[in-house]
């Protein structure tokens, strides 16, 4: 599927379904062409049959004109044809076969219609949801999110497939069963038809009403799902602490709440169903009552009877079917307006932007001034001014909630920009000015706590290109010192790690990272607080090797360890969210400040 330009508006209500239909909307306009043709099929056979009993076994005359006594005439007339009754039957079985043909093909046209509308709209979900931007996320849980891509997308389908497919069929229905119940008895098809209102208005009025409770359904499974991921993706969090019981309670509380919401909407849903089918049964019973009042008295004759019983019973069918498409509608409604939730939120603008990041302009990144606030009350950056040239090895160092990880935030352009304040500059320009892809792919980002595909290892390190060599993934895994450990495994690099790669280690998982970080070989290196779980001699070996790697290119290390930022060129103190010092290793420790006291700390000086 081509790609919807990101920054690109998507369509709302009608329109949104006319976009995702793109590409299934032929299925299903031919699934309704055969659903019609189906239903004008299905309105011959009571004529047949009506004629059958009256010309043909009965003792009514033919009449001169009509389509049914020229059928007759032309099959050989009443005589022939009551001495040979196989041939209205297998007429009758023929217009049946041809029926049951139209309704095969247009179900089947309408699943394949089905299946394509809802890989559009999966594709469409996850690209958007791709583009987002990463605190969009923070306010989104993960569950509610996976609901609305996976039930949500479901519910749409069915309806689309189900009853608005169907929708010309019961419409076509429900006229012409009135037209040729009129064509028989009008006083009878207005007994008929006085219901057909009193059903309509029905369901308008439960459609508008189980709208809501739809709604607060769908938000509570998002929950249960949101809980059940938490669980599933954290369980030797919950193993550890020995929280199986409450967590199990927690989820037994919400899965009730969800279920008690259900037992109300199917008992709305089916007292409405009753509803329904207690005014189309006193409609049956009032229908056969005057229509044998009406044949008795001569005013109906048996063949146009049973005719008008049968279409009355087409009747019915379209008519309640109705009233459960304007019911099901509110469900769609609901599921519509949650997908287009996603698909309206604003993504980031991966287009528009220079692609030129050159520059021989100093320093490389550089903030002026900055000041960051997440909520708009308190800043979590204040004033901070820091730069750093092309090349350099940059050190911060900072008590946790100190703004660290925010710097880093800030410099791969992944915090909301409406709480910045200041300026931050990449080769000169403000990093704002720059196409975002392009940006971002200059960097390479390694977090205290890494997230690993379910793959193996080498998979996992050639993460940002595909075409990375076997012979480069082995460097970087050696730089990473992770190629020692990995040899002990059977697979070697090709052992699967799992989900979150659960199978490792928290330092093999980390050294997995930066493994995959080296092999992206990018202009700038970001370690954040990326050696928490290696040992002190690890850590040395891992950085040393990064340092002999890099050679002229830039790194910014974070860390709270001393010994992990003093070989840097240069290392800002933050504390608080303000810069306190700046300097070398050595300048720093020869004065008094929280960077000795630190010193002091973590080597017992």
């Amino acid at each position: 599927m081509k790609r919807k330009n990101r920054t690109e508006k998507f369509p709302t209500g009608g329109a949104l379904l006319r976009y995702e239909l793109k590409g299934s909307a032929a299925f299903f306009v031919l699934g309704m062409f055969l659903s019609a043709a189906a239903a004008l099929i299905d309105l011959i056979n009571p004529r047949v049959v009506s004629c059958v009993i009256d010309y043909i076994l009965g003792s009514e005359t033919l009449p001169q004109t009509g389509i049914e006594p020229e059928v007759i005439r032309r099959l050989g007339g009443v005589e022939y044809i009551r001495d040979n009754l196989y041939i209205p039957a297998m007429f009758v079985i023929g217009i049946a076969l041809i029926g049951a043909l139209s309704r095969y093909l247009q179900t089947l046209l309408n699943s394949v219609g089905a299946e394509r509308l809802v890989r559009r709209m999966r594709n469409t979900l996850f690209s958007r949801a791709e583009r987002l931007p990463v605190p969009w996320y923070g306010q989104n849980s993960t569950g509610d999110i996976l609901q609305r891509c996976t039930s949500d997308v479901e519910t749409v389908k069915n309806f689309v497939s189900n009853q608005l497919t169907s929708f010309v069929r019961i419409i076509l229905l429900i006229f012409l069963s009135l037209y040729f119940m009129v064509q028989i008895d009008l006083v009878l098809a207005l007994i008929a038809g006085a219901f057909i209102p009193v059903i309509v208005f029905a369901s308008i009025m439960f459609h508008r009403r189980i709208g809501r409770d739809f709604m607060q359904a769908d938000i509570q499974e998002g929950k249960v799902s949101a809980l059940v991921q938490e669980n599933l993706t954290g369980i030797r969090v919950v193993r550890a602490f020995g929280k199986e019981e409450h967590e199990y309670e927690k989820f037994v509380e919400k899965n009730a709440i969800y279920t008690d919401m259900w037992v109300k909407i199917m008992r709305m849903m089916s007292f409405f169903w009753q509803l329904g089918d207690l005014i189309s049964g006193l409609q049956v019973m009032l229908v056969v009552i005057f229509g044998a009042v009406f044949c008795v008295n001569g005013g109906l004759t048996a063949g146009n009877y049973v005719a008008f019983i049968s279409y009355n019973a087409m009747l019915t069918w379209p008519v309640r079917e109705l009233g459960r498409t304007i019911a099901d509608l509110s469900r769609a409604g609901v599921s519509v307006d949650r997908i287009r939730y996603i698909m309206n939120s604003e993504p980031e603008n991966f287009e528009n932007g220079r692609k030129d990041l050159t520059g021989g302009e100093s320093p490389l990144i550089c903030f002026k001034d900055v000041s960051y606030s997440y909520t708009g009350d308190s800043d979590v950056l204040k004033h901070i001014c820091l730069y750093v040239s092309k090349g350099e090895k940059i050190g911060i160092i900072g008590g946790t909630g100190s703004g660290k990880s925010t710097i880093t935030e800030l410099i791969m352009r992944m915090c909301d920009e409406r709480g910045l304040r200041g300026s931050i500059t990449y080769c000169g320009r403000e990093i704002s000015e720059y196409k975002l892809d392009d940006y971002r792919k200059r960097f390479s980002r390694i977090l205290q706590e890494p997230f690993l595909f379910s793959g193996t290892i080498s998979d996992n390190i050639r993460i940002s290109d595909s075409s990375i060599t076997d012979e480069r993934i082995r460097e970087a895994a050696e730089d990473a010192e992770l190629l020692g450990t990995v040899a002990k495994f059977t697979d070697g690099l090709d052992t699967f790690v799992g989900e979150r790669g659960v199978t490792l280690s928290g330092g093999q998982k980390q050294r997995t990272a930066i493994a995959a970080a080296l092999a992206a070989d990018r202009d700038v290196f970001i370690f954040d607080d990326a050696f928490s779980a290696l040992d002190a001699q690890t850590e040395a070996e891992v950085r040393n090797n990064i340092f002999h790697r890099l050679g002229g290119r830039t790194a910014v290390i974070i860390s709270h360890r001393i010994n992990t930022v003093a070989g840097c060129d240069r290392i800002y103190v933050l504390d608080k969210g303000e810069i306190t010092d700046t300097g070398t290793h050595a300048e720093l420790i020869s004065r008094e400040g929280i960077y000795k006291d630190i010193y002091e700390l973590q080597t017992g000086g």
